[in-house]
């Protein structure tokens, strides 16, 4: 029975795509207020381009004399920063908890009365030194402080695990629906900011302006809680993993800063489905007299006794184009193995067959035999995970540690180096179990063997057998013994 895959995210993509600019700009200035407040570190005057708009006429002396300053309500900076990011976790808490909310919002209040008071304390002890604000630098005071602490910035980190196209639009929409809060929020911690920092120092109107900050946390925190329930609902809810990564990036997603790639899971099957049972060959077409299911693997063996040649078993129940492929592999003895996709039976072989083979398995089967690209596999030799088209005159395309440009059976051009060939076969593991994948997109191809980009081949010609939809297969050949399992397809076209 022919696989069926889970249906492609494309036509989200487009709806991504389709936004406008206007909205996109407005995700990112919303990521950015919605992130907790982080300690500032250095003098706004000191480096106006990181920290802030600076102080007019500030003097070397009083830039020192302000890193003091923040230096000295910094642990009140960090605990409000904890504070609201508890807040977060709890809004995004299912099933929702009014009662943790509000007595998150509790601790927030505390922590900005702390650090409100800690702000105009540590101004009144400036203002007592020699290093003295004069009256314009106070009031440009708290646009330095203010930005300086909004923070937003610091390393990147990994992008949302394993989010989908519609999960994206999705949280873009919700960020987006957080807009009038979170600005709400940033406006009353800006006031918050500039009446801490103002002389004569007035502690009713700080108290005013702290209630203010936590009405609006309490707002955008009920608001939060509000669409995640939303969301949650839906088809494409987030599992814990995404909202644990949700909660860390203040609540938002979108583009609040630069993130890394989200690191590969090998064993993460999401979207693909497995191409071997573990038990048996169902849905596997190949010579009975090499091939057998042992051991959670499918095994092919090939001895002097029993030699096989170049053999293949063939999986007959789906063809693709583009893919990833997941597999593990093990090879034992001196010969190799490869697997094949976007591969052909049937097209007669243009390699002669030894006479030990043919008298051990009489004529070519030729529903046996594969055309098409291979992601090699030969641990002892320098082969392991270069691209080869097997069964044509392009032979072997993109040698490990290569990337190659060409088209068909067209010049081939090597457009850079990966590594040393001989370092990069130092990880493939003879005789062991191997991790391999296999991308391919268009004309595209990309090998990686345990982790490590082993091979690039990138074959422009849209007519070559290697740009064409087709089956996925093993290949055993010489004396070897090749066991592979887990093979995990996600399939696109």
């Amino acid at each position: 029975m022919p696989l069926s895959f889970p249906p492609t995210p494309h036509s989200s993509v487009r709806l991504i795509a389709g936004r406008t600019l206007a909205t996109i700009a407005l995700l990112n200035f919303a990521a950015t207020l919605a992130l907790p407040q982080g300690p500032p570190t250095v003098p706004p005057s000191a480096n106006p381009g990181r920290g802030g708009r600076g102080l007019p006429g500030a003097t070397p002396e009083q830039n020192a004399a302000l890193a003091q300053m923040n230096a000295e309500f910094a642990p009140q900076t960090q605990r409000l920063a904890a504070a609201r990011t508890d807040l977060i976790a709890a809004a995004l808490t299912q099933p929702r908890n009014d009662s943790a909310i509000q007595a998150k919002v509790e601790a927030i209040r505390a922590a900005e009365r702390d650090l409100a008071n800690a702000r105009a304390d540590a101004l009144a002890k400036l203002q007592a030194s020699a290093n003295r604000l004069a009256p314009a630098q106070v009031a440009a005071l708290p646009g330095a402080v203010g930005a300086s602490g909004r923070g937003g910035g610091g390393a990147a980190r990994s992008s949302m695990p394993h989010v989908t196209a519609k999960q994206a639009l999705g949280l873009t929409d919700m960020t987006s629906s957080l807009m009038s809060q979170s600005s709400a929020l940033t406006s009353a911690r800006a006031d918050a900011i500039s009446t801490s920092l103002s002389l004569p120092r007035n502690n009713r109107a700080i108290q005013a302006k702290v209630d203010a900050v936590v009405a609006a946390e309490l707002a955008l925190a009920n608001a939060r809680a509000d669409a995640l329930a939303r969301f949650q609902s839906t088809p494409d809810k987030l599992d814990a993993e995404q909202l644990s990564w949700l909660v860390a990036g203040g609540g938002s997603y979108g583009g609040g800063g630069f993130t890394e790639p989200e690191p590969m899971n090998f064993n993460d099957h999401r979207g693909y489905v497995s191409l071997f049972d573990g038990v048996s060959l169902k849905g596997w077409d190949g010579n009975p007299k090499f091939w057998r299911a042992e051991g959670g693997a499918i095994v092919g063996e090939s001895t002097p006794e029993n030699p096989s040649g170049n053999t293949y078993i063939v999986y007959r129940d789906v063809e693709a184009r583009d893919f990833t492929l997941k597999f593990e592999i093990k090879v034992e003895g001196s010969g190799g193995s490869g697997l094949q996709h976007r591969s052909k039976t049937g097209i007669p072989w243009i390699r002669p067959i030894p006479a030990n083979v043919t008298a051990n398995v009489g004529p070519v089967n030729l529903a046996w035999m594969m055309t098409g690209p291979q992601a090699d596999f030969w641990p002892s030799r320098i082969y392991s995970g270069q691209f080869y088209t097997e069964n044509s005159p392009m032979g072997i395309m993109a040698y490990r540690g290569q990337v190659v440009e060409g088209a068909g059976l067209g010049a081939k051009r090597l457009m850079g180096n990966i590594g040393d060939r001989t370092t990069l076969g130092t990880l493939v593991k003879m005789s062991d179990w191997n991790e391999y994948t296999v991308i391919a997109r268009g004309g595209t191809f990309i090998h990686i063997v345990n982790g490590q980009l082993m091979a690039v081949m990138v074959d422009d010609d849209p007519d070559s057998i290697n740009n064409q939809s087709g089956l996925f297969g093993v290949e055993i050949e010489a004396t070897t013994k090749v066991s592979v399992r887990n093979i995990w397809l996600k399939k696109l076209n």
